[in-house]
C-alpha cells in the first residue's frame, strides 16, 4: 500500500464502489416502494372482488343450495397473503374470514371466505415474484461492475505512474559520480516539469563538480612554480633554517601531488577487467617489504574480481602504507566470504578514537594525538582509497582491533570462470 500505484487504485475503486453502492442502496429503496405499491393494488383488487361476490351469499336460505364448503380449501396456507387480504377487508369495512392456501397439483392459491352457511373457495392470482432470482441477478451485476471497475482503475493508475516509474528506474541508474542520466520530458504536464527541473539540477551539479576538480587541479599545479622558487631562495639560508624550509617544501609538495591525484581519480576512467586481486596484492607487499616497509603476508586465497588495475595498486597501496607508516606494520589477508572477496589489513599501532571515526576519509583529515604522523603523507591516502574502491562496486570499512590496533577491510563482489 506504500505505493502511489495501489494508492491510485484503491482509491479509485473505493471511491467507484462507493458510487455504486449509493446508487444499488437508492434503487433497492426504490424497488421496495413499488413492491409496497403493487401489494396495496394486489389486495385492494382481489378484495373488491370478494366484496362484489359476497352479498350473493348472504341470505341464508338461497344459500343452502349453493356448493359451500364445510371447511377452508385444504392445501399448504399462505400465510403472507391471508393476513394481506384481510387487513383489506378489515379497511374496507368487511367482517368476513379468508384464509388462503395452496395445493400442491395447483397452479394458483385458493381463497377460502366464510359465510353463514360455510365457505366459498375462490381462485386468486399470486403475487409471488421469484425473489431469489433477483437477488442473485443484483449480485452478479454488482460483481460485473466490481471486476470492470479493478480493471478500469489498474489501466489508469499504469497509465498515471508509469512515468513515475520510469524516474525510479532512471533513479537506480546513478553512476559512481552521483550523476542522473538524463531524464525523457514526457507524459503529463506536472511528471515534465519534474524531468525538467531533475535535468537542469544534474547538468548543474555536473558543472559544479568539474569546476571544483579544475579548481582543485589548477591550484596543486599552479603551486609548484612559487614552491621552486621557495626551494632556490632556500638554498641561501644556513644549514640548519635551509632543512627545514625544504621539509615544509616537500610536505607542501605531497599535499598537491596527492591532490591531483584525488581529482584523476575522481575525472579520469580506467576500464575495468577481471584480476586476480591476490596475485595484485601480493606484488604490492613485495614491492614495499623491499622498500623496508614492515609488510606480512598472512593468508592468500585465489579470488578474482573485476577492477581497474592501476587504480585498485594505488588503492590497496595507500592503505598498505598507512598501517605500515602508523599503525607499527601491515599485516595482509586475502580471503574469499560467501562469494565476497575480502581483503583485510591489519596493523597494531594506537588506533582511532570513536570521534574521529566518521571523519576519517575526509581529505586531509588527520588524526590527533591517537594517530600522530609519523611519516610523509599528505592525508588524502583514505580519502583516495575509498573513491577508488566504491568506483569500482567495492566498499571500504575501518574499525579498531582489541586491545590495540586497526582494521582496514574491502569488499569486492567476487567473479567465477562460467
Amino acid at each position: 500500500m506504500n505505493s502511489l500505484r495501489a494508492r491510485i487504485v484503491v482509491t479509485l475503486v473505493l471511491s467507484i464502489l462507493c458510487v455504486i453502492g449509493i446508487a444499488t442502496a437508492t434503487v433497492l429503496w426504490l424497488r421496495v416502494g413499488i413492491e409496497q405499491r403493487e401489494q396495496r393494488d394486489y389486495a385492494q383488487l382481489v378484495s373488491e372482488e370478494i366484496l362484489l361476490i359476497a352479498p350473493l351469499f348472504r341470505d341464508d336460505e338461497k344459500d343452502k343450495g349453493a356448493h359451500l364448503g364445510s371447511s377452508p380449501r385444504a392445501g399448504r396456507p399462505r400465510p403472507e397473503l391471508t393476513d394481506l387480504l384481510q387487513s383489506q377487508l378489515r379497511d374496507a369495512g368487511s367482517d368476513l374470514d379468508i384464509v388462503v392456501t395452496q395445493s400442491a397439483e395447483a397452479a394458483h392459491p385458493v381463497a377460502s371466505i366464510k359465510f353463514k352457511s360455510g365457505w366459498l373457495a375462490i381462485p386468486i392470482s399470486d403475487r409471488h415474484h421469484p425473489r431469489q432470482a433477483a437477488v442473485y441477478a443484483l449480485a452478479g451485476w454488482i460483481l460485473l461492475i466490481a471486476i470492470g471497475i479493478v480493471g478500469v482503475a489498474l489501466w489508469f493508475a499504469y497509465r498515471i505512474t508509469r512515468h513515475l516509474s520510469a524516474l525510479e528506474r532512471v533513479a537506480a541508474t546513478i553512476d559512481a559520480d552521483g550523476v542522473v542520466p538524463r531524464l525523457p520530458e514526457s507524459g503529463p504536464a506536472e511528471l515534465k516539469a519534474t524531468a525538467r527541473a531533475l535535468n537542469t539540477m544534474t547538468a548543474r551539479l555536473k558543472n559544479a563538480a568539474e569546476s571544483r576538480m579544475r579548481l582543485v587541479a589548477a591550484a596543486g599545479h599552479d603551486l609548484r612554480t612559487p614552491m621552486t622558487r621557495m626551494r632556490l631562495r632556500a638554498e641561501f639560508l644556513d644549514e640548519e633554517e635551509r632543512a627545514l624550509w625544504l621539509s615544509d617544501l616537500e610536505e607542501l609538495d605531497r599535499i598537491a601531488d596527492s591532490a591531483i591525484q584525488l581529482v584523476r581519480e575522481e575525472t579520469q576512467r580506467e576500464k575495468s577487467q577481471l584480476l586476480r586481486v591476490d596475485q595484485v596484492i601480493t606484488e604490492i607487499c613485495r614491492d614495499l617489504a623491499s622498500m623496508k616497509a614492515s609488510v606480512t603476508i598472512m593468508k592468500m586465497e585465489a579470488v578474482t574480481i573485476s577492477s581497474a588495475p592501476l587504480a585498485l595498486t594505488r588503492a590497496i597501496r595507500n592503505l598498505v602504507i598507512n598501517a605500515a607508516t602508523h599503525g607499527g606494520g601491515a599485516f595482509v589477508t586475502v580471503g574469499l566470504e560467501d562469494s565476497t572477496a575480502l581483503i583485510t589489513i591489519d596493523d597494531e599501532g594506537p588506533g582511532i578514537p570513536d570521534q574521529s571515526m566518521s571523519r576519517v576519509f575526509e581529505p586531509f583529515f588527520r588524526v590527533d594525538p591517537a594517530r600522530r604522523k609519523s611519516g610523509p603523507g599528505a592525508g588524502l591516502g583514505l580519502a583516495i582509497a575509498k573513491e577508488i574502491v566504491e568506483r569500482h562496486g567495492g566498499k571500504l570499512t575501518l574499525q579498531n582491533r582489541s586491545p590495540k590496533g586497526l582494521r582496514q577491510e574491502i569488499f569486492f563482489p567476487a567473479c567465477f570462470a562460467p
